[in-house]
């Protein structure tokens, strides 16, 4: 889940300074910056924002129509690691966005569909204190819990929820700007399949033995 947050936060960050100002993980941000266009507010562009909201719906849609309820839920979250990394993959091949004034549509519309997915798997799972990219609600728990509701292991999730993507958020940043925003792309990539490692592999010996075992 650590991984998935700090995912979230490097694919933030390229999305924000490599694809026209759009966040692909963080709708709220998208919702805002909707609402600065329709205000007609200078330099602000529907088009990403809308790609992005449109893309992530589609994400958690395909989550919801695929996989049934009663479905292993830590092998659900690595799946959809597992189709994350593919289009992530995709995004980076078919890159064409050269830093103008118009976003990247097709990345950004790829990318979101990888959050929508990762977001309505993480929420089957209901762990608390880690949503792998809303982080209002965890912020607000972390400093405004009710004492009743809070444990020593329920904060600890939450802080660790929160430096975990601001670090992505770096991680990202630095990424965008010593190698670029493809290579940074690349490696979100790569997390997403450490991700889908970590929760499928253990899993395989134990499926593969038959009854007698």
């Amino acid at each position: 889940m650590l991984l998935l947050t700090l995912l979230s936060g490097v694919v933030d960050a390229v999305s924000l300074l490599g694809l026209g100002q759009v966040f692909v993980a963080n709708m709220t941000g998208n919702l805002v910056l909707v609402g600065l266009t329709f205000a007609g507010a200078p330099g602000a562009s529907p088009a990403g924002p809308l790609t992005a909201l449109g893309g992530f719906v589609a994400g958690a849609l395909l989550v919801r129509a695929v996989a049934p309820r009663h479905v292993n839920h830590r092998a659900l979250v690595g799946m959809c690691a597992l189709l994350e990394s593919a289009l992530f993959v995709v995004a980076v091949l078919t890159w064409s966005y050269d830093g103008g004034h118009e976003p990247a549509l097709l990345p950004i519309a790829l990318c979101a569909v990888a959050l929508g997915a990762q977001n309505a798997a993480v929420r089957r799972l209901g762990v608390a204190g880690l949503t792998t990219t809303v982080m209002t609600s965890t912020l607000t728990g972390l400093v405004a819990g009710r004492a009743e509701e809070r444990t020593a292991s329920s904060t600890r999730r939450q802080a660790l929820s929160v430096l975990t993507l601001v670090a992505g958020a770096a991680l990202g940043a630095a990424l965008v700007h010593l190698a670029g925003p493809r290579w940074a792309l690349t490696m979100v990539a790569a997390l997403a399949v450490a991700v889908a490692f970590t929760l499928l592999v253990p899993d395989w010996p134990s499926a593969g033995r038959g009854p007698a075992e």
